[in-house]
């Protein structure tokens, strides 16, 4: 009888020790759990604050720089930073949405919106030559009647001397269906090209332009050397471009394949559908256009996008992808033949 005692008494003693050392356990680790939460807290507040001041710092830089371009000798230059000091600021939002709340995001982006907007109408006042642009969603009108009727002849239209290279505009084609365009690298080398309200028309450009503006573009493909300095395309459905450049900015565009070498990342708004793939492309000389135009071939982020309206970084954009193995166009030659002939392409001389 004394041993079950005993027995009963030593268990219940190691059951009270067992459960005062859970409780004990459990106690360290809500403290423990605690302490973490606190110095999670105290970081995230720390970023926030880094983040704060970092943003307005820049937009405040920017502010102050477009606040004197007037008295700039070099206005295109000064636009031009500013244009990719906006686009780090929206990358640098991008990146940091993940501790920051909704209301800041928003906040934030319109501040980025509205310096967009304050360069586009500086740049509208201060560089009236300037033929395109995406101020609104309405295409900008980018030459007069009487240019069209002239270009239409094949005739060819030359800036003042001393006119900037980024208001050079050399050709300008408007309002083309089935047609095949053509330009040579001497008509074309270190000028701007633009075009808009094109169907089902193959524009091939060999040389090495300055720029190339494209707009209302439908079931198009576009080919050409490495251009200098920026490409904007907007408004453009099922079309394939095949481009080089520092730059690219597209806009309102929906199902189309760009195979690119681009030495800053792409940046899409408002698009949907957009396939990329490396560039491609290739002619003869083409080696010598890519020196002429300056860029850098080691620097090539065409399989990276910057999509303004996805700002999450855990997650990749819905509106963009790669082309994988198939379906991409290796013969560049055989294709457009083919696109030539299924829509029956006339031959525009230039």
């Amino acid at each position: 009888m004394e041993e079950l005692i005993d027995g009963g008494a030593l268990n219940g003693k190691e059951k009270i020790t067992e459960l005062l050392n859970r409780r004990h356990k459990e106690r360290e680790l809500h403290i423990q759990a605690a302490k973490l939460e606190r110095q999670k807290d105290a970081e995230g507040t720390e970023a926030l604050q880094y983040f704060e001041l970092s943003f307005e710092e820049k937009v405040k830089q920017i502010r102050n720089t477009l606040d004197g371009v007037a008295a700039s000798d070099q206005k295109a230059q000064v636009f031009a930073d500013c244009q990719n000091e906006i686009y780090d600021l929206q990358r640098y939002l991008s990146s940091s949405t993940f501790f920051l709340n909704e209301y800041r995001i928003k906040v934030c982006q319109n501040t980025i919106n509205e310096l967009g907007k304050l360069l586009d109408t500086l740049r509208n006042e201060l560089l009236p030559k300037k033929k395109f642009g995406f101020k609104s969603k309405k295409i900008v009108k980018m030459i007069s009647d009487k240019d069209a009727k002239d270009r239409e002849d094949g005739g060819q239209t030359a800036e003042k001397t001393g006119a900037s290279a980024e208001n050079h505009i050399k050709w300008t084609f408007s309002e083309r269906a089935g047609e095949l365009i053509e330009l040579r690298p001497a008509a074309v080398n270190d000028q701007t090209i633009t075009a808009s309200k094109l169907k089902n028309c193959l524009v091939r450009i060999e040389g090495h332009p300055g720029s190339l503006q494209f707009a209302q573009l439908d079931n198009c493909v576009v080919v050409c050397g490495p251009t200098a300095r920026s490409i904007f395309l907007d408004d453009c459905t099922g079309c394939k471009f095949v481009v080089a450049c520092q730059q690219l900015r597209c806009h309102r565009s929906r199902d189309c394949d760009m195979y690119l070498n681009v030495t800053s990342r792409a940046i899409i708004e408002d698009c949907g559908g957009i396939r990329v793939a490396a560039y491609n492309y290739r002619y003869e000389h083409i080696e010598e256009d890519f020196r002429q135009s300056g860029l850098d071939l080691s620097c090539n982020n065409w399989h990276t996008l910057d999509d303004f309206n996805w700002l999450s970084t855990d997650k990749p954009s819905p509106n963009w992808s790669l082309l994988e193995g198939e379906q991409t166009i290796a013969d560049w030659d055989s294709y457009l033949q083919r696109f030539q002939q299924q829509h029956s392409l006339a031959s525009v001389n230039h």
